[in-house]
């Protein structure tokens, strides 16, 4: 588990350091304090969630220059690697979480000594109380995860990062900075049991640039538009997940996908996909009695139908060069466990599999439902050839992290 979430960061400080084509010396580091709070995304989070969110970050920043022609696409970001501290606000059960991100500053307004950016960034991080160091991480049926730490399974997880934040030149080589995220820590199910923590902060801090007088954006005139074409991509990925908390086995995953993306403008492509899903999750069958009370889903027999998932995706991505990120949503056209959930409804069916169209109200709490989410980020090494990182999820829960190789035509 630990390499998988290391892969992850290597790869997007791999795409951070290629992402930086201008010398060290235009660079800036920023000081911040930070005040939040957790969110209460379920059941797991109301007896966790105890105080406030505090905690500083440090963080360097490269100004690109305009020597690739995504910098000039892009308003000329900035491109950083943060470390931040959080107290959690508990700390028998949550205790801190420490956090490295690489991370991209968007300029979306740029105008004489202000800046306001929009500021997306993963990573990885440390949290030092989760469900196995912590009260109540026993195997008595009885103890539920309103009385345990539910929502962290291990001590590495992924750390995501979405927020905006105003800058302001306040002297030479001074900018006064003020901001609010997203933050996100979970280990994408590699550990049960993991339910994550999403947390809204505010950011306030100074940042300070020593050779300001040599930072320079050089607006290199009108860059032609990209071709407009079509273009198309599979992608086969893996990974491993776990589902009950208790006995630890793990459980292997997969997707394979085809889609086409046409460009929209220099930055930003649209694409429709099709999507295939393995998850060998659900294999099992005659759980013990207590685990019925954890599970989502019904399933009295081991069937290679119950792992398969299929559906349509609308794809959006962001282009910087070689790297591309974005978020995709999808819709299950095949996918015989929406009639295996909630488990309690089919066992008061007398285990007997529902009947639900393609659409359907439904409680996220209870089942995965109808709709899934895939955050995708994508590094081409060649013409043809890519990698790829995602966190598929159903709404706020995530399912799986996977890794991939893809071909482009």
């Amino acid at each position: 588990m630990k390499k998988n979430i290391l892969n992850l960061i290597c790869l997007f400080s791999i795409i951070s350091i290629s992402a930086n084509g201008q010398g060290l010396r235009n660079y800036s580091f920023k000081l911040e304090g930070l005040y939040g709070s957790l969110q209460k995304h379920n059941e797991h989070l109301n007896n966790l969630v105890k105080g406030s969110i505090t905690g500083a970050a440090i963080s360097f920043e490269w100004q690109t220059d305009g020597s690739e022609a995504w910098h000039q696409y892009f308003n000329f970001p900035s491109v950083g690697v943060s470390g931040t501290f959080m107290n959690l606000g508990n700390p028998q059960m949550l205790g801190q979480l420490f956090a490295v991100y690489p991370y991209l500053q968007l300029p979306i307004v740029r105008s004489e000594g202000l800046q306001l950016n929009v500021k997306p960034g993963a990573g990885v991080s440390f949290i030092t109380k989760y469900y196995g160091n912590t009260p109540n991480n026993s195997t008595d049926p009885t103890i539920d995860f309103n009385h345990s730490n539910g929502a962290i399974g291990s001590a590495l997880n992924v750390f995501l990062a979405l927020g905006v934040n105003a800058e302001y030149e306040i002297a030479r080589g001074f900018k006064a900075s003020l901001g609010v995220a997203w933050n996100h820590a979970s280990n994408g199910s590699i550990i049960q049991p993991n339910s994550g923590i999403n947390m809204i902060n505010a950011y306030i801090g100074v940042a300070y640039t020593p050779n300001a007088e040599l930072t320079r954006i050089v607006r290199r005139g009108l860059i032609d538009y990209l071709p407009r074409r079509i273009s198309v991509e599979t992608t086969l990925s893996g990974g491993v997940r776990q589902l009950y908390y208790k006995d630890r086995k793990n459980y292997p995953i997969a997707s394979l996908n085809v889609a086409a993306y046409y460009p929209l403008t220099n930055s930003y492509r649209m694409g429709l996909g099709i999507d295939a899903f393995y998850d060998g999750v659900y294999a099992y069958k005659n759980v013990p009695q207590e685990a019925g009370l954890y599970l989502r889903t019904y399933i009295s027999e081991d069937k290679f139908a119950n792992k398969l998932r299929a559906g349509v995706s609308w794809r959006h991505e962001l282009v910087f060069g070689n790297f591309t990120a974005g978020f995709h949503f999808g819709v299950y056209l095949y996918d015989p466990i929406k009639n295996l959930e909630p488990y309690n409804n089919v066992m008061n069916n007398g285990g007997k599999p529902l009947n639900k169209g393609i659409f359907y109200k439904y409680n996220i709490d209870k089942e995965d439902g109808w709709l899934y989410t895939r955050a995708v980020a994508k590094y081409y090494f060649s013409d043809h050839f890519f990698v790829s990182a995602g966190l598929k999820t159903h709404l706020q829960k995530a399912e799986f992290i996977e890794w991939g190789l893809g071909y482009r035509f």
